[in-house]
């Protein structure tokens, strides 16, 4: 403190004191804008250095194309401090080129919220501001753009200059594909050479690719060869899309059986899918072969084709391979089976991005084998030929369809029906349902998708997840519907814990939550809570007891899921609301 007083007392003896502060060149900034922005003062001691600091605070406004700082020492020993400038023009038009997403007036007013508009000078401290700011309006949108110029005209510097360049699509390149020909991948993907690079519709691109699961990873990535021109590379390894398997199979429908089956998923890499499966039940069911088609990519469009020929013989009630449960069961000595022969096509085809419409027919003759019911339990024998047309909706926001971890997905769905019941119980009249009937079906199925952390990416689909699965499932029947084609739930599918098809009717209300742990890549640990049920339909069929009303039941439970190359394959232990067990094993996923 003595030294910074000694200090300043020389500078009043020898007269070093600044005396004025004058400046020049000043044709639209106030002169008080620039006096208030500089660290000199009047009154003040004369500092050389900090002259150089208040020209570099004057050129960081943005306001001046020169700036010149310096001292000139009076007669009296004071000094007055100049100030030099030069300022940028006022602006009177932008001239924007370059754009086509967006219109100029869209992209001025952009720069005008960055505070560069017409009638105010030009401050290029504000165009990296105005920079970003475009930059960010192109990427809420999923695209990209740069500004490349950005600058008075030479011959007119009244009037900015703004050049944008919008980031377009060069290559698509497709790497390590040995087997599915370049056209499957042009097929399945929205982006095009030359389209502007929208990275929601190549994300949605690469999920597509995923959903297809023939191929075990995929890599993509992107190159810039040029100015506005953006390679996308992508890495790809396939994995084994033909099965064969011959073995042993146990399901609620067939309970234990035996079983060939040759699957292609990607037949000699044109996307096709062709399938055939025999399966020869132990439990006294006859032979039952299928026979899939499917062609995924059928047009441009992305239309969808499936085709299934059948004739199945399965258990109506499931069975109960691992021990008994509540509720009794009629796959003891009553077994019930009935063989079903027919065929169904389906043509689907995308409406948006998320959203895909569909039309399936369905076909089939439903025959009762070797079941004789107890008197007044005739009605769950009713055989003939059935016929319906689903009309349906699916909108589909999940991360990806082979193992979601966040997202939904929900289906609507209508389904005009036909019936021509030959016979019930065996019996040719006395029941309302013989002859051709008319029924329709309404169905609502929403699926929800939780896990921490970031949205998984499409290439990341293979990264196992904690997540939680939430189901609600609705449906309604109106008319004088067929007992086999009542809602039934129960079981694997819906409300663990109780037998398969335990509950049945015309109208079902179906929740389930469930909480997937991943132990390994392949391996999930699984708890779960079923609420739900199905009333209103057919009566009580022995320990099978119905509900004309409202009536829902509890299951709970934990199980494991374990991914294999045909399919996941999971094994239940479900609890009713008594606290009697069941154990449930199926080959698929739950939802």
């Amino acid at each position: 403190m003595v030294v910074l007083l000694a200090s300043f007392a020389c500078a009043l003896a020898q007269g070093e004191l600044v005396s004025s502060i004058e400046v020049r060149g000043l044709k639209n900034i106030p002169e008080s804008s620039v006096v208030a922005s500089m660290r000199t003062k009047v009154g003040q001691i004369y500092d050389p250095q900090q002259i150089s600091r208040d020209r570099q605070s004057l050129e960081a406004l943005g306001l001046f194309q020169e700036v010149r700082v310096y001292g000139q020492l009076l007669d009296d020993r004071t000094w007055k401090v100049v100030v030099e400038v030069v300022e940028w023009p006022v602006i009177e038009s932008i001239a924007v080129s370059g754009n086509t997403v967006f219109d100029t007036a869209r992209i001025l007013k952009v720069f005008e919220d960055a505070g560069i508009k017409p009638g105010v000078v030009l401050n290029v401290s504000l165009l990296d501001t105005a920079s970003r700011s475009l930059s960010d309006l192109y990427r809420d949108r999923g695209l990209f753009a740069r500004i490349t110029r950005f600058e008075p005209d030479q011959t007119t510097p009244t009037k900015l200059i703004v050049e944008i360049v919008e980031a377009r699509v060069g290559q698509i390149i497709i790497e390590g594909n040995t087997r599915t020909k370049r056209g499957v991948f042009d097929r399945l993907m929205d982006t095009k050479p030359g389209d502007l690079l929208d990275s929601v519709k190549w994300s949605d691109d690469l999920r597509r690719i995923v959903d297809t699961r023939w191929f075990e990873s995929i890599e993509p990535d992107s190159a810039e060869p040029e100015l506005g021109k953006v390679d996308l590379i992508l890495k790809v390894k396939e994995t084994r899309t033909g099965v064969f398997n011959v073995g042993v199979q146990v399901d609620p429908r067939n309970n234990l059986a035996g079983f060939v089956s040759l699957q292609e998923t990607n037949f000699l890499g044109t996307g096709q899918m062709v399938g055939i499966n025999v399966l020869q039940s132990a439990q006294g069911l006859g032979t039952s072969v299928t026979l899939d088609y499917g062609n995924p990519i059928l047009d441009s469009k992305r239309t969808a084709l499936t085709a299934s020929l059948f004739t199945r013989e399965t258990f109506v009630f499931g069975g109960t391979l691992f021990g008994a449960g509540g509720g009794g069961s009629l796959n003891t000595e009553d077994r019930i089976s009935q063989r079903r022969t027919g065929g169904t096509i389906g043509i689907s085809r995308p409406t948006d991005r998320e959203t895909r419409a569909n039309i399936n027919l369905r076909a089939e003759n439903l025959n009762t084998i070797n079941f004789t019911p107890d008197p007044g339990e005739e009605f769950i024998v009713q055989d003939g030929d059935l016929a319906s047309v689903s009309l349906g909706v699916i909108r589909n926001r999940r991360d990806n369809s082979v193992d979601p971890a966040s997202g939904d997905w929900i289906r609507l769905a209508l389904e005009p029906s036909f019936s021509n019941i030959t016979s019930v119980g065996g019996l040719t009249s006395g029941y309302d349902i013989l002859g051709q009937n008319f029924f329709t079906k309404f169905v609502v199925d929403y699926r929800k998708y939780f896990s921490p952390g970031p949205k998984r990416k499409p290439e990341e689909f293979d990264q196992p997840r904690r997540v939680l699965a939430a189901r609600v499932y609705a449906g309604h029947i109106i008319g004088e519907v067929p007992f086999t084609e009542q809602f039934f739930v129960g079981g694997a599918n819906g409300i663990r814990g109780y037998t398969e098809d335990r509950f049945w009717g015309k109208t079902t209300f179906m929740t389930q939550l469930e909480y997937r742990h991943p132990i390994q890549q392949s391996f999930n640990v699984v708890a779960f809570i079923d609420y739900g049920g199905a009333w209103g339909g057919y009566g009580t069929v022995r320990e099978f007891t119905q509900s004309p009303d409202l009536n829902l039941k509890l299951g709970f439970g934990v199980g494991v899921n374990f991914k294999t190359a045909f399919g996941p394959i999971r094994l239940d232990i479900g609890f009713d609301e008594k606290g009697k067990p069941r154990t449930h094993f199926q080959i698929g996923g739950t939802f």
